[in-house]
């Protein structure tokens, strides 16, 4: 925490307060998205007015203005131009409104850049984003093990929590909206403290700390009983850590054997129900097929579904949060997305748009893995940018099974960490051998 104190106690310019603003915001923003937004907002434009390099002179954001670009064009012609045969079930203004969920976050993309832009600023940034964490964690916690359902208040009425009971099959939401959220919420936080833990030079009240928040971080993920959430804990360790996680790689393969033996119809019998019949119900039910009776439509009949209506318009789309009303409208079933992002992307704002949206954030992964993973360290903490990529890899891997992005907390904090990749990219602080 030295880096961030030094920010408040020496003499302060512009940027420097527009750093404070920063990591306030991050660390309120998984608590409370308002206050979050409220106090990075002024981050953002202070970045926007001072030393950061101007917006069209940054080729790393042009692919992203062309995706806005088109997906504005999009929005405009499925209000203005085209004709909707699905106007009498939805509504078209949603298109526009849809596109608060991407533009403003290609500013946010640019601007978040300067507090980001070392590897000093970023591990201020993964101890924030930890430790921000910690009301998540604890209102999980009491949800799961308690049964607190508040409404809790915090600052006076500032702040004002409302948790759900959990239902039968359900797990640990928290502060969210759902298990699902809560978990890619998570899913973020964990490889920081894997990284965190890790560094060398931690005095004892450190390595408690961090060591209390892996464990706290981890436990929680799992509570959401999400399967995307206990694949996170699994992958993300021996990608943080590298050659010193190929250890981490035979407990991942013994679960993998383990779970093909219980749940495999080749292994059927006496010895396979005895063994499942160890297991908690609700662990039970997210790999059985007794987890999947009564749905009303499988994930490939969804995805199925998604893809017909993405042909009837492939270039402009037919508009964003149309798939709920005319998947209702064909298989009088309620799904609130398609669960997966580039489907969804597809069929709001047209596949043109979404390959430029896809193509951009692949290399963003490509260039800044030569750099993370191929590339000699002159730094003080490399296991945090192996976070970064970890934690935004993880999550659009999610993204193609199920949609989580359109949380703002959750959006907020994918472009983010996008600013943070960028940055890497461009640190001198790596080396290659020749």
């Amino acid at each position: 925490m030295r880096e961030i104190k030094l920010y408040f106690s020496k003499e302060k310019n512009l940027e420097d307060y527009g750093f404070i603003f920063f990591i306030l915001g991050i660390f309120f923003l998984p608590s409370t998205l308002v206050i979050g937004i409220l106090l990075l907002l002024p981050a953002f434009i202070i970045a926007s007015l001072s030393g950061n390099k101007s917006f069209f002179k940054d080729y790393w954001n042009l692919p992203f203005l062309i995706f806005g670009s088109l997906i504005l064009i999009s929005a405009i012609s499925q209000n203005y131009l085209l004709t909707n045969k699905y106007s009498a079930i939805w509504d078209t203004k949603l298109s526009l409104i849809g596109l608060a969920n991407w533009i403003p976050f290609i500013w946010v993309f640019w601007a978040s850049q300067p507090y980001l832009n070392t590897n000093s600023k970023r591990r201020s940034f993964s101890l924030i984003l930890v430790a921000g964490t910690f009301p998540v964690l604890i209102t999980g916690f009491g949800q799961y093990f308690l049964n607190w359902t508040g409404p809790f208040q915090a600052l006076n009425g500032l702040i004002i929590w409302y948790q759900r009971p959990i239902e039968n099959p359900g797990g640990l939401s928290g502060l969210f909206s759902s298990q699902n959220y809560a978990a890619s919420w998570l899913n973020f936080v964990w490889p920081f403290c894997i990284a965190l833990f890790i560094e060398k030079g931690n005095n004892f009240f450190k390595k408690t700390a961090t060591l209390s928040f892996l464990i706290s971080t981890g436990l929680a993920a799992f509570l959401t009983f999400s399967r995307n959430a206990w694949l996170g804990l699994f992958t993300s360790m021996p990608i943080v850590l590298g050659k010193k996680g190929f250890k981490f790689f035979l407990p991942l393969i013994t679960t993998i054997l383990i779970l093909f033996f219980l749940f495999s119809p080749i292994f059927e019998g006496e010895l396979q129900n005895s063994l499942r019949n160890l297991l908690p119900g609700k662990i039970l039910l997210e790999f059985s097929n007794e987890g999947y009776e009564g749905l009303d439509a499988t994930r490939m009949e969804i995805y199925k579904s998604a893809l017909e209506i993405i042909k009837e318009n492939p270039f402009f789309g037919i508009g964003a949060g149309s798939f709920t009303e005319i998947f209702f409208l064909n298989t009088n079933f309620w799904k609130g997305h398609s669960h997966n992002l580039l489907f969804e992307l597809s069929i709001s704002y047209g596949i043109p748009a979404t390959i430029i949206f896809f193509m951009s954030t692949l290399n963003l992964l490509y260039f800044s893995s030569k750099k993370i993973f191929s590339g000699k360290m002159k730094i003080d903490f490399p296991y945090i940018d192996r976070a970064f990529w970890t934690a935004l890899f993880f999550f659009l891997i999610s993204q193609l099974a199920d949609v989580q992005y359109f949380d703002g907390k959750i959006s907020l904090i994918t472009w983010i960490l996008m600013a943070g990749l960028k940055n890497i990219i461009l640190d001198k602080n790596y080396r290659f051998s020749v």
